[in-house]
């Protein structure tokens, strides 16, 4: 049998890896009609399918973004990993093992400059492979208490006596059960999602949930009586967020031309516009304001 250079082995195998990961130029998706959006499946009210049809926040802005470039929105669906640096990496810049596909550009991404040049521990930065940009909404931790439980009082110590919820996990999981000493601890209820947790609240089972505001509020829906603020979470750190996009490093043209797209429609309050159609808060992000 024909031994193959070991330098032709190489590069037959970089070109296969190379047709895996379908990254695509600016230009080539202009010519395509068509820009490929990741968003997170199953996350409402951001994206999620409703009788099969895509809806949400970012199925929305991203119907925007595509047709300001003239062109469609395909949706690149897929599961939250254990990070966000591994969704920036299965999303954009290099792909899931299984698959090797990537999207053209990724909804819900943190625009934050410090977590954008994180260290790993070998020195390098953790996320050098993706841009971060074009922030849309800032994002906030909530908290929804009944006041019939709570008789009103906003001090989170109130929650030595009663149940609070969250999703397990997430920042106001760590928060609560340190605070005051680890004083909450046993009134801290876990759930997978922080639906579960609104569900339980609205059966009277705890006496409040905290979780992001958009969530909290498409949660509770039809709530009127309950008591919705940010009062008493304070001491948390990253209390609230910008959210923006992601491509892929050497994408930057794409970025540029989304960058500009997104700051237009915050400008021209397009996205104001869509959280109403949501009935949900909308807050200008920081790096606006």
């Amino acid at each position: 049998m024909r031994r193959i250079p070991r330098g032709v082995l190489t590069t037959l195998l970089l070109a296969m890896l190379s047709s895996l990961v379908e990254a695509r130029i600016y230009d080539e998706i202009i010519e395509s009609g068509y820009i490929e959006i990741a968003v997170y499946n199953d996350f409402p009210p951001y994206s999620y399918l409703d009788s099969g049809e895509p809806r949400g926040i970012d199925i929305e802005v991203g119907k925007l973004i595509a047709a300001e470039l003239g062109v469609k929105p395909r949706w690149f669906w897929f599961n939250a990993d254990e990070t966000l640096d591994d969704d920036l990496r299965n999303a954009v810049w290099k792909g899931h093992y299984l698959s090797r596909h990537i999207a053209d550009l990724m909804m819900r991404v943190p625009y934050d400059p410090e977590f954008s040049r994180l260290i790993d521990g070998y020195g390098a930065v953790k996320n050098d492979m993706v841009v971060m940009f074009g922030p849309y909404q800032r994002e906030r931790w909530w908290i929804a208490r009944d006041p019939k439980q709570t008789n009103n009082i906003r001090t989170l110590a109130n929650f030595q006596y009663l149940n609070i919820g969250v999703e397990i996990d997430t920042l106001p999981d760590f928060f609560l059960v340190g605070a005051f000493a680890g004083r909450l601890r046993d009134r801290v209820k876990h759930f997978a999602n922080l639906f579960d947790a609104a569900e339980k609240l609205k059966e009277g089972e705890i006496a409040a949930v905290v979780g992001t505001r958009s969530q909290v509020e498409w949660g509770l829906k039809g709530q009127p009586d309950l008591d919705l603020s940010d009062d008493g979470l304070e001491q948390m750190s990253h209390q609230a967020w910008d959210i923006g996009l992601a491509v892929r490093h050497n994408f930057r043209q794409l970025a540029y031309s989304v960058e500009e797209i997104v700051l237009n429609l915050v400008k021209r309050g397009e996205m104001l516009k869509i959280f109403e159609q949501y009935n949900l808060s909308y807050e200008i992000p920081a790096a606006y304001q």
